[in-house]
């Protein structure tokens, strides 16, 4: 017997087109009943779905899109944006979609990234917030291209949707611990190149200040490492929190000889994949990547099925990690 077309078996479930389409893609208005029906003829009749006949048949390429910054180098180094990217593939592959990766850069013109928009390649994107420049935001608007940020909305414009990890609660909660062990002299450590350039270390330094002032204790801001090296603990310092995995291990570096680290406790607001093999303990708060990946996919297939009421953003809440403990 001849293949089916999904009119084919729109006409033997009793529906329209639509909502044959609307079952392949998981879409998750459709009954039950309706998607049972639906999928029960597309096994009685061994009907898999060709992916290029699919696009000619809704005008859709069934595809979608994730841009990052070439040139941003220490992207590709981090652990972190593979766990990303991973909840992004899982919610794709889920919907029968297929998935393709784009570089990009906001000074770079006929990139990859502007064709595929341009050309529309893709049913919509997901992008750094860092890449979602004034430019980048016309030519998004221009051809109607649903897309969502992972990271916030820096260019403050409307009807544009985000995920990103809470950074102001992370700080919070990771002073709160420290706060709750009795500690009180609590520097945090931040260089002033990521403190200018990076919002989400300066959230994390909101929510480090909110915790102090709470408990009315003096927020303390390191801006260079040898500022460290002047520290006189436990008299002047309890406690350093780190702003990023990297701060940490730079320290634990540059401290390897230096009584200081059997002084204080050290924190950081990333989870290091290698801590274990690390000799000196640390607190760290714990936050979920994956889900921040799936959170961004789902809320972009929303766009791109123009539900109604798709937030703006989502925030991811984080929570302490299980403390490094030194090894035995």
């Amino acid at each position: 017997m001849p293949k089916l077309t999904i009119q084919q078996i729109a006409e033997l479930a009793g529906v329209n087109k639509a909502t044959v389409s609307r079952v392949l893609n998981g879409n998750a208005k459709i009954s039950e009943k309706t998607r049972r029906k639906v999928e029960a003829i597309m096994k009685e009749y061994n009907f898999v779905p060709n992916s290029m006949a699919r696009g000619l048949a809704f005008n859709r390429t069934f595809m979608v899109g994730f841009c990052l910054d070439y040139t941003d180098r220490q992207s590709y180094a981090n652990p972190f944006f593979y766990k990303v990217l991973q909840g992004i593939e899982d919610v794709v592959y889920s919907r029968d979609y297929q998935f393709l990766m784009m570089s990009a850069h906001h000074e770079v013109r006929g990139s990859a990234f502007e064709r595929v928009v341009a050309e529309h390649r893709v049913d919509g994107l997901i992008l750094p917030g860092t890449l979602l420049t004034d430019r980048n935001y016309q030519l998004l608007t221009e051809h109607d291209m649903p897309f969502v940020l992972t990271g916030g909305n820096r260019l403050g414009k409307e009807n544009v949707h985000w995920v990103d990890i809470d950074n102001v609660q992370a700080g919070r909660i990771l002073t709160e611990h420290l706060i709750g062990m009795g500690h009180r002299q609590i520097v945090l450590f931040a260089t002033e190149e990521t403190i200018n350039r990076d919002k989400f270390i300066l959230d994390r330094l909101q929510g480090y200040r909110e915790a102090m002032l709470a408990h009315g204790l003096s927020p303390q801001i390191i801006r260079r490492a040898d500022e460290l090296a002047s520290l006189d603990a436990p008299e002047e310092v309890h406690a350093i929190m780190m702003t990023t995995q990297d701060r940490l291990l730079e320290f634990l570096d540059w401290e390897q000889h230096n009584p200081l680290h059997d002084a204080v406790n050290l924190a950081t607001f990333d989870q290091i994949p290698m801590a274990r093999y690390l000799k000196f303990p640390f607190h760290s708060v714990e936050v979920d990547l994956e889900m921040m990946g799936k959170e961004a996919a789902n809320m972009l297939f929303r766009l791109m099925e123009k539900e109604d009421s798709v937030p703006n953003f989502v925030s991811i809440k984080t929570k302490i990690g299980t403390a490094q403990q030194e090894p035995q």
